[in-house]
């Protein structure tokens, strides 16, 4: 995210706004569209990430001390200015709070591309499991991810392309597109191997949108995904992508166990 590289006029204006990519992407960072409203409770592993008190983009809870979301999130930043709230089923209040102590971005993220999207927060105190607050399973090295599978994200992002943010949660639904099947869909280079996408590619209207980049994507229980990058929200034939975690087992592990 290279909005702390401009004046704090421009980071507030975007980072309240939701944008959570640099400004000259053709990519743009993800955001949700045409799903519901949702309740903590079913969904406790979701996270906010706050910058400067104010949501920024999503994350999911690995463990106590860790949390799982997007490199264009947090790449650009310093820890004292994020903070992640949990237990809140609405952007902005409630829940809790808790202090970010180091940022772990992968090595090989390309802000250009946004390959190899995925950073892991270490929180400053553990968390509290309990309602509203508990990990998810992630997928493991050799999962496969085919077309067709039922997916869910959540997320506090935008409602449409022109709308503003959700206040409360929301959870859409969407179906996964393959790697290999989203790359005919982009131009050639777009959608790498460590990249997957989901939604409707014919008819659109239901997506991610901004606000929602760095959020899980979700199939029985297990996250396989990270919100990453899309084009036009919602549109036909633009099916948002996401960060394939089977590919990032051993990375997540070397964070985790050795930090």
């Amino acid at each position: 995210m290279r909005i702390l590289s401009t004046s704090y006029f421009l980071f507030a204006l975007f980072i309240v706004e939701g944008y959570s990519a640099a400004l000259n992407k053709t990519k743009s960072a993800l955001r949700i569209v045409g799903g519901q409203d949702a309740l903590i409770q079913d969904y406790p592993y979701q996270v906010s990430i706050l910058f400067y008190g104010k949501h920024g983009c999503g994350g999911s809870i690995i463990n106590p001390n860790y949390i799982l979301t997007a490199a264009h999130c947090t790449y650009d930043v310093t820890e004292s200015v994020l903070a992640v709230r949990v237990n809140s089923s609405f952007r902005d209040e409630q829940g809790t709070l808790y202090e970010v102590e180091k940022i772990f971005v992968h090595d090989g993220f390309d802000d250009s591309t946004y390959d190899n999207d995925i950073s892991i927060l270490r929180l400053a105190r553990p968390l509290s499991f309990g309602t509203g607050v508990s990990p998810i399973s992630l997928a493991t090295a050799g999962t496969q991810i085919t077309d067709g599978l039922e997916a869910y994200a959540t997320g506090w992002g935008r409602l449409g392309e022109h709308l503003p943010a959700s206040h409360q949660l929301q959870v859409v639904m969407l179906p996964v597109i393959s790697t290999e099947t989203c790359a005919e869909y982009y131009p050639s280079g777009w959608v790498t191997r460590r990249m997957f996408c989901a939604g409707y590619y014919e008819q659109g209207g239901k997506d991610t949108c901004e606000g929602d980049s760095g959020g899980p994507l979700v199939v029985s229980g297990i996250q396989i995904g990270v919100v990453s990058w899309g084009t036009i929200c919602a549109a036909p034939k633009r099916p948002g992508a996401f960060t394939k975690l089977p590919e990032f087992v051993d990375y997540i592990n070397s964070i985790i166990y050795n930090n």
